[in-house]
């Protein structure tokens, strides 16, 4: 499995799937920090929740599903399908080895999110960071790239069945205009799935919130069983395609 892994990550080397990883992060942070005036009149809380509204809804939800389709669809754009399905783990190992390299993506995104949210905090706020901000806001990264990766199987089944980076693109449309309904107020919010890497900050129904994130509050029952669903869907139709699709 670790040949098969190393080997996926070497094939994205020249899809510039890396320099995206990388330059997510820091957009992101460009844009939550413009506004100097406000930022610097936060305190920790409200600095990393400012950070999270816009990364979890907008820029994950457009970045992270192309990722995942840059990682499935590398074979299928280079008409090396059929090569990649005759590994000796057959296409249930092809597809085991992509949905964990597009993990190792994302959890990335999150890595140096994260980092560059703290030392950023160091310049811009003038309050000390503490260890309960740290804490809180860990598992608020953690919630979110949980529901993160429950729907990689998804953004992966929408590559596998368009075979085309702009049909996934529209997909990251789609979701970032779920999120906005869901923002918005829309009748049946609680089962818009796209949501759910954000639920821990969406549920505030506002771009700032400077107290910690009470994460048994926000998240509930129906968020998990709606991730695990969404989860299951995508990943039975990812197994049904690798079996059944004709790749000669």
């Amino acid at each position: 499995m670790l040949d098969g892994i190393y080997s996926e990550f070497l094939k994205l080397k020249r899809t510039g799937c890396y320099v995206c990883v990388l330059l997510t992060s820091f957009i992101c942070l460009y844009f939550s920090t413009m506004n100097k005036q406000s930022v610097t009149s936060l305190n920790w809380y409200g600095y990393f929740f400012n950070f999270e509204f816009q990364a979890f809804l907008i820029f994950y939800a457009m970045v992270i599903p192309n990722i995942v389709a840059m990682v499935f669809l590398r074979e299928f754009s280079c008409n090396t399908a059929s090569i990649e399905f005759s590994y000796p783990k057959g296409r249930f190992g092809a597809f085991i080895n992509k949905f964990i390299i597009s993990i190792l993506m994302i959890a990335v995104i999150y890595i140096i999110s994260y980092i560059c949210i703290v030392l950023s905090g160091f310049v811009l706020l003038k309050t000390p960071l503490t260890l309960a901000v740290l804490g809180n806001h860990i598992k608020v990264f953690l919630v979110s790239f949980a529901f993160q990766v429950a729907l990689v199987p998804l953004a992966a089944m929408v590559a596998l069945l368009g075979k085309s980076m702009i049909i996934s693109f529209v997909y990251s449309i789609a979701l970032i205009i779920g999120n906005a309904s869901y923002m918005l107020g829309v009748k049946y919010q609680e089962f818009i799935f796209s949501v759910l890497p954000a639920a821990p900050i969406a549920k505030f129904q506002s771009t700032i919130c400077q107290i910690p994130v009470p994460l048994n509050a926000v998240i509930t029952r129906l968020d998990i069983y709606l991730g695990i669903f969404a989860f299951l869907i995508g990943t039975t139709a990812c197994l049904i395609f690798y079996r059944k699709a004709n790749i000669h």
